[in-house]
């Protein structure tokens, strides 16, 4: 036996090791002789090889070694030592590396456990965003996941949030395949880019894309470094992961505001169009100002590139006019007058409960109520007050009956019916 080696340093669990033994006849006549292929002491395959005198042969036997664990390998006769194997549960296999993009193949074996695999995928240190760990949930059988890590987003194949309400450091992207779900991961980002951002470190979250959509996860700081921070957060779930911050990004497009009678009370309501043009859904704090006082509020959640139409309402007590607001937006100005309200004693006006609803709106511009038939009547008409031209024109008529009703008396004093 002249010489021993093994094929691999590092297997996957299940998979085998090829290990090849040389032998060499340096006698004048041929001959054979047994070999063992050793793995901890057990012999696991012996093999009779012939050799010709003066010559050598190579012989290769695969191994096969299927829990984790670290293995000695020798071929004996008399004896040689082919090193060590180490078995992994799960292994990982660079496939691509770039100044922006770092590709990995993780492979998993059939290991009869229900602890996670912790796979350490450190990259190298100068890169300004790289994965540390990655840990996966799998069911007892084999597995591959591709894993994708870009320090650059726009190198990513999927849409990434940009803009003055996004800063995206890195994005990642898994291909799973069944029995594997990713549970965490562990990635370093340098100081410098998040100072360059204006962004805190603590702020830094991590995106899931779900149903073309991104959600933050539950991210924290593990470790602070001089010139790095590590970072752990939740992966489960998806496929496509956004690191940095993104925020939405909310305006009101639409307001409007009605008086009308509901259940005998005289009710103001002010309903507003909220959209979000920011890359992430978010929960929108809605307020209803009277005269600068809040009368009610409500939340309401905003999907990315979405809008919803929010309603909020409050019972006024008082006449008088009052300006109403959506936040700070002015909705309008709305009259009431003293036949329309019922008041409680107190005066005043008081917010209801609770928001009256979020159905599309169909008022266009401030309304004062009527009570019923055509339904609520326009607060102003080519910018005059709506019931400033109802006086004016009630007043008018009021006139034209006083006319007519002096000539008639004039009338009845002449029996002839003319007067020369």
């Amino acid at each position: 036996m002249s010489g021993a080696s093994k094929g691999t340093n590092t297997i996957l669990a299940g998979d085998s090791v090829n290990v090849t033994a040389t032998v060499q006849n340096t006698g004048s006549s041929g001959g054979a002789m047994n070999i063992e292929y050793v793995v901890n002491g057990t012999t696991r395959v012996t093999e009779r090889v012939v050799v010709d005198a003066g010559s050598s042969v190579e012989r290769t036997q695969a191994l096969k070694l299927d829990s984790p664990g670290t293995y000695r390998i020798k071929v004996q006769s008399p004896g040689k030592s082919a090193g060590r194997v180490k078995v992994k549960p799960a292994i990982v296999e660079p496939t691509r590396m770039d100044p922006a993009t770092r590709q990995l193949k993780i492979r998993g074996g059939m290991v009869p456990t229900n602890e996670p695999y912790v796979m350490n995928v450190s990259g190298p240190a100068n890169r300004s965003f790289t994965l540390q760990s990655w840990t996966v949930n799998a069911s007892q059988e084999a597995f591959t996941q591709d894993v994708t890590e870009y320090t650059d987003p726009s190198s990513a194949n999927i849409p990434v949030p940009s803009g003055d309400d996004a800063s995206v450091f890195g994005v990642v992207t898994v291909g799973s395949s069944a029995g594997v779900q990713p549970s965490s991961m562990q990635f370093v980002l340098n100081r410098s880019n998040l100072q360059s951002a204006g962004i805190d470190a603590s702020a830094v979250r991590v995106y899931h894309r779900v149903n073309g959509s991104w959600r933050a996860a539950e991210t924290s700081v593990v470790e602070e470094r001089t010139e790095q921070v590590v970072y752990e957060a939740d992966t489960a779930g998806a496929s496509a992961y956004a690191i940095g911050k993104i925020e939405p990004a909310f305006s009101i497009t639409r307001t409007a505001v009605v008086s009308e009678q509901v259940s005998e009370r005289q009710q103001v309501v002010v309903e507003a169009t909220v959209s979000n043009s920011g890359g992430i859904e978010g929960t929108y704090d809605a307020r209803m100002q009277v005269d600068g006082d809040v009368v009610n509020r409500t939340s309401v959640t905003v999907p990315a590139d979405g809008e919803r139409t929010v309603t909020l309402s409050t019972v006024v007590t008082t006449p008088g006019q009052f300006q109403i607001k959506f936040n700070d937006v002015n909705a309008g100005d709305i009259r009431v007058t003293e036949s329309e309200v019922q008041t409680d004693g107190n005066g005043g006006a008081e917010p209801e409960a609770e928001p009256t609803g979020t159905e599309p709106a169909v008022q266009t511009e401030p309304a004062v109520g009527s009570g019923g038939g055509l339904g609520p009547l326009p607060a102003t008409v080519m910018g005059i007050s709506t019931m400033l031209i109802i006086g004016g024109l009630l007043g008018a008529l009021l006139l034209f009956g006083v006319v007519i009703a002096i000539l008639r008396r004039g009338g009845s004093r002449n029996d002839s019916g003319f007067e020369l």
